[in-house]
This record gives structure tokens, C-alpha cells and sequence, in this order.
């Protein structure tokens, strides 16, 4: 999910709650298609226990039952997360797609699992809101994989709508207001991702690391900036200004300015639109 970096309460009237719902909403189908791409560069077998780490919602498990539909593999899946609430939509979600899978509160940094439980571990969209950059998941990952088990852990080289969100901070709130995100640029060099994989335990000849481009829908633009701006813009050491709630209008309307000039943007009917991110994507094996 989407937490806050600052302990500020005030929240502006035009603010959507940061509730699971929301957070399907505005990325779920972005971050299905992350786990889908991602999974075409490792295989699953019949037997596999598969670890969902920081499962969310279950995207990542939607795409791994996905990927096996149809083909006569059977899998136990594992599904992990800190936030009950989007566990408990997880869950639901099981139950309605009847999912081999189980979902339990579990602390990435500090798993309860055995070590060599896994076959298969997805990081979806995950490491790089982790403190420590990640390396304390990733030691508790290698640790609870089997030998010569795998990880998929993905970040984002190219984020479409993280500039729109800065440039609408920047153009509603004082000079030197901390950024939304800022800090993230690292992410996008696949070195980078290598280097915190292999900080975490993995050998650096046993990880690969490839790039794919990612295509997500919009909702309606309107609708879209809104929540975009809601979930990000007051994630920063300040949490949101007061000045925020009479400015809400102008940083919403930066904020479709700059999605239109993304690399890759697409109008689409209906004032919708296709936004292109690309992911790094590595495969580690133990």
C-alpha cells in the first residue's frame, strides 16, 4: 500500500482515503501487468510453493494463477502482507477465484517462514517503499527460498506519473517544500536493483536483470489525477500544507498537464488514456 513519511494530521476536504479499493483502483491493473510481464521470465512448476511477499490485493497472485490456468500445474500460494485491509480484500478475492492460496499477516523485514519453504518468490512492486532500501526483505527472501528456488523482484526504470505529481508540488506549495517521491531516481538503474539483491544474500552471477515496457489504462482523466494526487501528494516528511486544500484545483490540473506529456502517453475515448512505464525486472536464484 501507500504510507506517509510525516505524523501531520491535517488532510484537505478533497482528499480520496488511501483505502484498498483505492489502491486497486489507481494502480491494481498497472501493477497486474508489472507481475504478468515479470513472470515471463522465470517458470513454475507443478508442486511450487509460492511466496507472494507484500501481496496487497493480490495482483501478483491474480497474475500467477494466470499463468498457470489452463496448463495442469498445481501450486500452493502464500500470500504476505502487513496491511489487514488489503488482506482481507485478498482474501476475498481468493475465496471468488477459488486461488490455491492463503494470505496471513507477515513482516517482509522479519518473516515468520522456515528457512527453504519456497520454490518461487514474487517481489511485486514491493522493494523500493521498504525501508533500508529492501535488503532486509530481500535477506529474509533468500533465506526462506530453497536452494536453487528463484525471486522476481521488479522496479520501475520509467514512472510516467511521479514527475506529474512533483511538478504540481512545485507549482502550488513554497519554495523548498519537499517532493513527493523524490529519491526514487535510483530505482530506475538496474545496477542498482543488482547491487540490493546482492546486499541481500543472492551471488552476483545467479542475478539477471531485464527491462520490459509496462501499458496501463487510465480511468477517466478527471478522475484519474484526483486519485493519483490524493495517494503521492501527501506522502513527504511535511504530509500536506493547508494551503493544499484552496490550491487543490491548480495542482490537479498540473497534474493532467504533465500525464499528457509523458513519454508514451496515448488519448483514449472517454478522456482516458494509456500511460507507458518501463520496468527493471531481476531473477535471482539461490
Amino acid at each position: 500500500m501507500n504510507g506517509p513519511e510525516s505524523e501531520v494530521k491535517f488532510v484537505p476536504k478533497q482528499v480520496i482515503a488511501a483505502t484498498p479499493q483505492l489502491y486497486d483502483e489507481l494502480v491494481g491493473s498497472c501493477f497486474q501487468s508489472l507481475a504478468k510481464v515479470s513472470l515471463t521470465f522465470t517458470s513454475i512448476a507443478n508442486g511450487d510453493i509460492i511466496h507472494d511477499v507484500g501481496c496487497g490485493t493480490g495482483v501478483g497472485t491474480t497474475s500467477i494463477v494466470e499463468a498457470i490456468e489452463g496448463k495442469g500445474i498445481n501450486v500452493s500460494i502464500k500470500g504476505t502482507d502487513i496491511n489487514e485491509g488489503a488482506l482481507k480484500v485478498y482474501r476475498e478475492k481468493a475465496a471468488e477465484g477459488n486461488w490455491p492460496a492463503e494470505a496471513s499477516r507477515d513482516d517482509a523485514n522479519a518473516s515468520s517462514f522456515e528457512d527453504n519453504t519456497f520454490n518461487l518468490s514474487l517481489a511485486n512492486a514491493f522493494i523500493f517503499v521498504l525501508p533500508n532500501d529492501g535488503i532486509d526483505a530481500v535477506k529474509e527472501i533468500y533465506r526462506t527460498l530453497k536452494p536453487g528456488g528463484k525471486v522476481v523482484i521488479n522496479t520501475w526504470k520509467y514512472v510516467p506519473n511521479f514527475l506529474p505529481v512533483q511538478a504540481a508540488s512545485k507549482a502550488t506549495r513554497p519554495e523548498g517544500t519537499p517532493l513527493p517521491r523524490a529519491g526514487t531516481e535510483k530505482w530506475s538503474q538496474p545496477e542498482y536493483l543488482k547491487s540490493i539483491i546482492e546486499k541481500g544474500g543472492f551471488e552476483k552471477d545467479k542475478i539477471v536483470v531485464e527491462t520490459s515496457p509496462v501499458f496501463y489504462h487510465t480511468a477517466e482523466m478527471d478522475h484519474y489525477a484526483n486519485m493519483l494526487w490524493s495517494f503521492i501528494g501527501g506522502t513527504t516528511t511535511v504530509g500536506w500544507l493547508r494551503s493544499d486544500e484552496e490550491n487543490w484545483d491548480g495542482a490537479i490540473e498540473v497534474v493532467k498537464q504533465e500525464v499528457r506529456k509523458s513519454e508514451g502517453y496515448e488519448e483514449l475515448a472517454g478522456n482516458k488514456s494509456v500511460l507507458r512505464f518501463v520496468a527493471n525486472i531481476a531473477i535471482a536464484t539461490k
